[in-house]
């Protein structure tokens, strides 16, 4: 003999919220970017420091004064698709990030690219070589943070650059 019991804790309510799906496309010969490059939320100290985004594994770190908060960092991701026999690839080596609404000192990140192609695996990148196919670009680097830093979110933009031969 089974049994079964319920208890009423108040009329049942539904709760909705928006999800986003995305999908790329990558057509021969072009390049899109999936992900930009975040340093992530950051506190800055009394004195200065950095914090890198590794192009390789995406995992953050800090260094001097500079403490970060959260996961929210990541590395920026391209995708690109082409070429007959080889693909070159370059870019800027570093970007300047300046505060919304400005009023604050600007901040340099150097910046490091990595590749990944069709057969897997992923490598670091200057002006390189690389076969032909599918490639999954990424681009880290180190934002040099100084002491004391005003509050508020800062943005900048770089190129990467790929020549399909």
């Amino acid at each position: 003999m089974a049994t079964a019991s319920t208890s009423w804790c108040g009329p049942a309510r539904a709760a909705d919220t928006n999800v986003t799906a995305n999908a790329a496309i990558v057509r021969p010969n072009t390049l899109i970017k999936t992900d930009d490059l975040d340093f992530g939320t950051l506190v800055s100290g009394t004195a200065a420091g950095s914090v890198t985004v590794n192009p390789v594994t995406g995992a953050r770190s800090t260094s001097g004064g500079v403490t970060s908060v959260g996961n929210d960092a990541q590395r920026a991701t391209f995708q690109g698709s082409g070429g007959i026999l080889l693909i070159t690839v370059s870019g800027s080596n570093s970007v300047t990030l300046s505060r919304a609404g400005g009023g604050a000192p600007t901040m340099t990140a150097s910046l490091v690219r990595a590749a990944s192609t069709g057969g897997g695996g992923i490598a670091l990148l200057g002006t390189t070589l690389l076969p032909s196919g599918v490639q999954t670009y990424y681009i880290g680097g180190t934002l040099t943070v100084p002491a004391n830093q005003p509050a508020g979110d800062y943005s900048g933009t770089f190129t990467l650059t790929v020549n399909y031969l």
